[in-house]
Parts: structure tokens; sequence; C-alpha cells
């Protein structure tokens, strides 16, 4: 059994450096493949043994270990099909063109935009909820989780997506910009964190927006690898230790938190906890469906097609979210009295939506689809600055399983970032190389950029 897990490490970690050695351009390769082998590699493989792990038999143990490594080579080969076809076309790096001096001052009324934009939003949604800071601060954790905020609520929570721009966007910029905008994400990830009693995915979004800007802003060398590998565990630190902590945060001063968070107590049983469990609960859910309860046929993607429907009025075509399926088949009543969602996981996601093993040909379209996305990300403008700022963020929620929030963020940053390109005068197209009798170097092509700037912006 753990001879599986070790082959899924071995192969994930191996696609993890193949991206970590351009991480610039790898980024997304380097956090997914290295985040599955984590999760399904590493921990079954040193945590304890199956029987003590799930109730779950030895063959449905054996059944999900070949269905996680048989998925995660498919979309190895499928990005390795889609890198091979793109490799011929020359592009610009987006990274270079936005330290261009010409674009400075766009970037600049860019930042102090969303800057505003994001703290009103946060506060705008709070508002139409229905509830002040002080309920916020006093309530319980899943106390508002149902609290209803109408369409102007859904407005404001749709911009506050923009609050993820600035820090992303900092280490592009110079002077008390770039220092204004390493501050913005950390305090706004604390108050985050705080007000929301607990929540851990938007205060990791937020640093997350500050490391991955950081990560596209420089050259790759060994010190900075090194740095960017230790920022990427201190997130994953984060994730685990904010479980916790979210339990005990009442009592506690900002900080005893800190100290809470870099103590060993914040990490004991880390490998049973959420993120760390999640091929346990793959396990089960590869023991309950379809056996004791039915797979849900594409649910989370038709959704996905129809977000702008309230589910409870078009049932048949936003259907109800697999996440509280998952959660009652896992949990039973105790996720019903507690209204618990609990994502599948990405390999559970595919196992209860495209029918168990039939699921697994489409993990090879979704290797092409990531490492188009990923390329779209370092050769066009509009998807680094609409993308970037959430590329930690939506790779912990994809592997966690959540197309729905995935894509939904996806679009809704897309669609911010275009708009907010165009009115300031920003390219939102990829520029391409100038075509010439040797091949020209970054620096000839950068020289060119404010004549193709003024073409596509």
């Amino acid at each position: 059994m753990r001879l599986i897990h070790l082959v899924i490490a071995v192969y994930a970690f191996w696609e993890a450096w193949d991206g970590a050695r351009r991480l610039r351009h790898g980024l997304l390769k380097s956090l997914l493949f290295g985040g599955l082998g984590l999760i399904h590699g590493i921990v079954p493989c040193i945590g304890p043994a199956w029987y003590d792990r799930t109730v779950d038999p030895f063959s449905i143990h054996v059944a999900a270990g070949l269905y996680a490594l048989c998925g995660i080579v498919l979309i190895g080969c499928g990005w390795h099909f889609y890198m091979i076809i793109a490799s011929k076309k020359p592009y610009v790096q987006t990274f270079e063109l936005l330290k261009h001096d010409q674009l400075q001052p766009r970037l600049n009324a860019l930042f102090v935009l969303c800057a505003v934009v994001g703290v009103i939003a946060w506060l705008g949604w709070i508002h139409a909820s229905g509830v002040t800071l002080a309920n916020v601060l006093s309530a319980r954790r899943m106390e508002l989780r149902e609290q209803r905020a109408g369409l102007l609520g859904a407005v404001w929570g749709n911009l506050f997506y923009i609050s993820y721009f600035p820090g992303f966007l900092s280490p592009f910029l110079r002077g008390r910009y770039r220092v204004a905008g390493t501050v913005y994400p950390i305090v706004f990830a604390l108050a985050l964190f705080i007000f929301s009693r607990g929540t851990r995915g938007p205060a990791i979004g937020m640093l997350g927006s500050l490391i991955g800007g950081w990560v596209f802003a420089h050259r790759i060398s060994l010190g900075r690898l090194m740095m960017a590998t230790a920022a990427f565990g201190m997130i994953g630190m984060l994730t685990v230790a904010m479980l916790p902590l979210r339990h005990r945060m009442h009592s506690m001063t900002t900080g005893e938190m800190v100290t809470f968070v870099f103590s060993a107590e914040a990490y004991q049983d880390a490998l049973t906890l959420d993120p760390l469990n999640y091929h346990d609960h793959f396990v089960g859910i590869c023991a309950l469906f379809p056996d004791f309860e039915p797979y849900v046929d594409g649910a989370s993607y038709r959704r996905l097609a129809f977000f702008y429907l309230p589910g409870e009025y078009f049932p048949g075509l936003k259907p109800r979210d697999p996440n509280r399926v998952v959660a009652v088949a896992l949990f039973g009543q105790k996720a019903i009295e507690n209204n618990m969602m609990h994502p599948p996981g990405v390999f559970g996601d595919w196992y209860i939506n495209f029918w168990g093993w039939r699921g697994l040909p489409f993990m090879f379209l979704e290797g092409v689809f990531l490492a188009w996305l990923s390329r779209q990300i370092v050769s066009n403008p509009w998807f680094l600055i609409g993308l970037g700022p959430q590329v930690i963020y939506l790779s912990v929620i994809g592997i966690r399983g959540q197309p729905y929030t995935v894509g939904l963020a996806g679009l809704l940053m897309l669609s911010l970032s275009y708009c907010l390109l165009k009115v300031l005068g920003l390219p939102v197209s990829p520029i391409r190389p100038q075509q010439q009798t040797v091949p020209s170097t970054p620096q000839q092509q950068m020289s060119s950029l404010p004549e193709q700037v003024a073409t596509t912006a």
C-alpha cells in the first residue's frame, strides 16, 4: 500500500521540480503537483497504516491509491502534451512587460484604485448582510454562514476580489507604492482572519497574492528558490495551524495567536487534519459512491454554468452543492446539524462528478487546460493581472476539489481586471516579439513596447 503512495510522491515531486526550475513559468505546475504529492503521496506513506486511518477495507484503499496515481500521471501527460504544441509559439514575458517605465503610472493608479475599492467592498459586504463589525467579532464562526446578503451583498462580494490585486502588484511597483503594497495584504489578511472568526481562505489568499507577485516579478536563482520554498511552506503551516487556532482564538490576543502558530501544539495530529487528510476522505468517497450515495453527474460543473441562478428556484439547472452531499455522506447527522460543507478533493471531485473510473480520461484534458492557463498567465497581461493574484489561493482550493469556487472566482477576476485594464489603458492581449532575421533579445523586445502598447491598449 505504501509503495503506491511512494510512487505518487516521486512522480508528483518530479513534476513539481520541473516547474520549479523556471518558477515564474511553472508556478502553477509546482503548486499543483507539489500539493498532490504531499496529500496523496507523502502523508499516506509516512502516516499510520491503512487500517488505522479509516474503517474501509484494504481493497478500497488500494483502489483509491491507484485512482490517484492514474489521475496524477494523466494530468502530467496532458500538461506535457500541450507544452510540446505551444513551445513553437514565441511571446514577450508579461512579468517583464509590467516593469516598463511607461506602464508605472498606470499600474500605480490600478494599485490605489484596487486597494480603496477592496476595503470598501469588504465593509459593504458586511453591511449588506445586516450585521455590524461588532456582531461579526462576537458571533461564533458558523453563526453567520447562512446570513443572506441579497443582490447588493453579491455585488460587494464580487468586488471584494479586487482586494487581491494590490499585494500582487507591489513587487512590480517602485518606492512608496511597493512598501504600501507589502503592508496592505499582511494587515488585511490579519483583519480577515480575525473578523471571520477563523476562516482561512481569504486570509491565505491575501498573503498568497503577495508571494505570487514576488515570484513573478523576480528572476529565479537558488537563493530566491529557497525563499519561495520557505514562503510556500509558511502558507502550508498557516493552513494547518489556523484550523485548531479558530477554536480558541476568541480567548487569545493577537500576540498569543502568532505565538500559537509557531508552537508545536498547533501541529499536533496535523496529518489527520484538513487539508492533509484529504486522501483518507477520498478513500471514504470511493467506499460510499455509488453503492450508498449516487454520483452527482457533473453537478459541480453544471452549477458553474448557471452560477447566476438561485439554486432553490432552479434545482434542475443548478443542483445541490456537492460539497454538502459529500459532507452528509462522510459525517452523517453531524453534517446536517452543523450545516457542514466538505470538499471532496481533486480526485474525489472527478470521482463523484464523472462516474468513478470512467472520469479518468477527463484528467488528461484537465492537464491540457491547466498547461494552457499557465501559459496564458506568463504571456498575457490580462491573465497575469487577472489570475496571478489568486494563483496560490486557487491552487489550494482546486486541490481541495472545489471547481465551482475556482471557476467562479477566475471568471470574476478576469472580468474585473479586463474592465480595469481597458479603463487605465493597460494592454489586455499578448505582445508578440518583432519578426526579425535573428532572434530578438528581451531587451530588444521591450524597446518596442511603446508602439505595441499603443496598439493593444
